[in-house]
């Protein structure tokens, strides 16, 4: 991972008291900030009303009005910590951080920096808190220079902490840092594949945003304990102070409305888009799954694949035929599994050969297959089972009895070649958005399963976890081909690419395969949503999908090709994505000399995908395939994360200072 992106993700663990490090909790911080804006507002209307004290105990006034603005102050203090009790801390960050790397420096020097400025604010802010929970057994000075500090013009102090966090955002001078600042500087990072991103399931959408709410919620904590500072220096009979707290107000008005302009400008390039990536270990049934005999390598004698039992044509003729009988039960066909499908493309390779077939409970038939001629399929080595030497023969001298390597295309109970064609799901009438998305293997049936959560106000999302995929078998009574499920065969077995994404205002509510043609073809449900309150419009949902197909006249689909396939669990370097949206891709056998043409590609990604633990608010979903040259690669699930930047704006505070001297004790009295 580069050095940058650590950096940033130690920033986002330094401040991760301050606000959970993902997006929907950022749209809380905007209306955090209003709060405690009108709140500042009435602390500053109470300290400068006359006191009723005739009623409880006699306090000096300069006391009684310090205990209810420090008063005020906890309950604003509260309303920020509600929002750090509420952060599910990351463990996928504190992880990247043990990682490192030698590039990004510059951006890395300047993400040390603000790392260093925020965690000062936040210090500042939990002494404050500190004070606030003791200031029964404070002396007066101890809060009064607590206070200088907060408004001091040294530049150490909390105002210059916050300028400086600032610059590194907005600077005044964009040729110093590029752009618009630290935010594109981290854009233009992340633009780059991050593994790094997949293993935390993060977008970079998502990640700029953290660093936008981090800084919003840090301005506003700043933003607090300044204005209370300038209340107290004046209970504390330090002056007046009224002119002083409307500069405060509005040069953090004039901050936040150029922070929220940057992020709008990041966010607005930033990728929604998230994927896994390769594990560190491939695990069948953990991180993967086959689709099983669909196509693959066979070895018979042309003397079995004619009713005539004959020998008269050579191997290319058998271009779809059958197994029709065993022509000696001593030869080789009685000792391997018949293929009780189509046998198709069959084709010669040599005379003699020595088999090392595979285990009994294997999905494969053979391990590896080495001809006398030299050529090997497969990877040559040890044998379990004990190699079999298989031969060609003459008949009657002038008709040869080949053995030809055909292709096995047959469905029966070792073959998983089958999709659930139902309709996954949330369930909107209880306000239940997607928030998860993976492929799963149940039997030999492959099935779409999400994650949901209930939508709350302003994107939040409280997750309700994995929905119980809805299992069946094709066996099964009422089941039937064609509309509860797709047989892949080898005249049906494309999977359309594509990458959904629902029009502005909706978010994810479904997925499912549906056939277009001989093409299985994903598709995903949008539904609007009130994004103030939350609320789903069910009866609004519909169905989103790229309909075009390889037939089409204008644009036809474009097929994916894959060039001498081996098995993707052997690559030797992470799989990139290289399919794009409206292309397709034909399951096929894997490469003969690379495997025996044994096994089926691509093999199926079945890791869960669900960013942010499920508390990710999306949009979109896809069907990818992650691969390269001479690799079967891998089809795998892909989400959109919802669009947030047309909701970041400045929410700034009241603006209604008003001079109440009048009713404020003399100055420098106690």
């Amino acid at each position: 991972m580069a050095a940058s992106v650590r950096v940033l993700v130690l920033v986002v663990v330094v401040v991760s008291g301050v606000t959970r490090a993902f997006v929907d909790e950022a749209v809380d911080v905007l209306k955090l900030g209003v709060e405690i804006g009108e709140e500042v507002l009435q602390s500053w209307d109470v300290i400068g009303k006359q006191f009723n004290s005739t009623g409880g105990v006699e306090l000096p006034i300069i006391k009684r009005r310090e205990r209810i603005v420090l008063a005020r102050l906890a309950d604003v203090s509260k309303s920020i910590q509600r929002l750090e009790l509420e952060v599910e801390r990351n463990g996928a960050v504190a992880m990247l951080l043990a990682k490192a790397s030698n590039r990004g420096a510059r951006l890395e020097l300047r993400l040390h920096e603000l790392g260093d400025l925020l965690s000062r604010v936040t210090s500042a802010d939990r002494q404050m808190r500190e004070y606030v929970r003791l200031q029964r057994e404070l002396e007066r000075t101890t809060l009064q220079d607590f206070a200088e500090w907060c408004v001091s013009h040294d530049p150490g102090a909390l105002p210059g902490l916050l300028e400086r966090v600032h610059s590194l955002i907005a600077p005044p001078y964009k040729h110093l840092l590029g752009g618009g600042g630290i935010l594109h500087m981290i854009l233009s990072d992340l633009q780059e594949e991050h593994p790094d991103l997949c293993e935390l399931q993060l977008s970079s959408h998502q990640l700029i945003y953290d660093m936008y709410n981090t800084i919003s919620l840090t301005e506003i904590k700043g933003y607090a304990m300044m204005q209370f500072s300038w209340m107290l220096l004046r209970i504390y009979g330090k002056g007046n102070f009224t002119q002083e707290a409307s500069l405060t107000r509005q040069r953090y008005s004039e901050r936040t409305s150029r922070t929220a302009a940057a992020a709008r400008s990041a966010l607005a390039m930033a990728k929604r888009d998230l994927y896994r990536c390769d594990p560190q270990q491939h695990k069948e049934g953990e991180t993967y799954a086959e689709v099983t005999r669909l196509l693959q390598g066979y070895i018979e004698n042309e003397v079995n694949m004619n009713s005539d039992q004959t020998c008269k044509e050579n191997c290319a003729f058998y271009t779809l035929a059958e197994q029709h009988s065993c022509y000696d039960e001593k030869m080789f066909c009685s000792q391997q599994p018949k293929c009780k499908g189509r046998i198709i493309s069959c084709q010669y390779i040599d005379s003699d050969m020595w088999i090392c077939k595979a285990s009994k409970n294997s999905i494969r038939r053979y391990e590896w297959i080495e001809y006398e001629n030299g050529r090997t399929l497969g990877k040559v080595g040890s044998c379990m089972r004990g190699t079999t030497k298989v031969d060609s023969w003459w008949r009657w001298l002038f008709w040869h009895c080949s053995y030809c390597m055909c292709i096995c295309d047959e469905a029966g109970p070792n073959s998983h070649r089958y999709f659930s064609l139902w309709d996954t799901t949330s369930d909107v009438k209880n306000n239940k958005v997607i928030t998860g998305l993976r492929l799963v293997k149940y039997g030999r049936v492959f099935h779409l399963q999400i994650s949901e959560g209930t939508l709350g106000e302003r994107g939040s999302i409280t997750p309700s976890g994995w929905v119980p995929i809805q299992k069946f078998d094709i066996t099964d009574a009422g089941v039937k081909e064609g509309v509860d499920y797709h047989t892949l065969t080898y005249e049906r077995r494309a999977i359309d690419l594509d990458e959904l994404d629902s029009p502005s205002g909706h978010v994810l509510t479904g997925v499912r395969f549906r056939m277009i043609g001989a093409h299985l073809h994903f598709e995903i449900r949008s539904t609007p949503f009130n994004y103030t309150t939350g609320r789903l419009s069910p009866d609004r949902s519909q169905w989103i999908s790229n309909d075009n197909t390889d037939g089409a006249d204008t644009k036809p689909r474009v097929r994916l090709d894959l060039y001498k396939p081996d098995l993707p669990t052997r690559s030797l370097s992470p799989l990139p994505v290289d399919s794009q949206h409206d292309q397709y891709i034909e399951f096929t056998h894997s490469d003969f000399d690379a495997d025996a043409a044994q096994s089926t590609v691509p093999f199926i990604d079945i890791q869960p995908l669900e960013p942010s633990k499920g508390s990710a608010l999306l949009s979109g979903a896809g069907i990818i395939h992650r691969g390269a040259r001479g690799s079967g690669g891998f089809i795998a699930t892909k989400l959109f994360t919802y669009d947030y930047s047309r909701h970041v704006k400045a929410e700034l505070p009241p603006n209604s200072f008003e001079d109440t001297e009048a009713d404020l004790p003399p100055l420098n009295t106690f």
